[in-house]
């Protein structure tokens, strides 16, 4: 029973940790992408 417990809790955890990650990451894509077009625009 308690290994199940513990089972669940670290995929829960895991589970908020990726989506944490996710939400960091999507706005993140938005600005590396800009400044990256933003460069390469500069550089032609």
């Amino acid at each position: 029973m308690s290994d199940d417990g513990n089972f669940k809790e670290a995929f829960n955890w895991w589970y908020v940790l990726g989506i944490l990650l996710a939400l960091l990451a999507f706005p993140l894509m938005h600005i590396v992408a800009g400044v990256y077009v933003f460069i390469l625009s500069n550089l032609s």
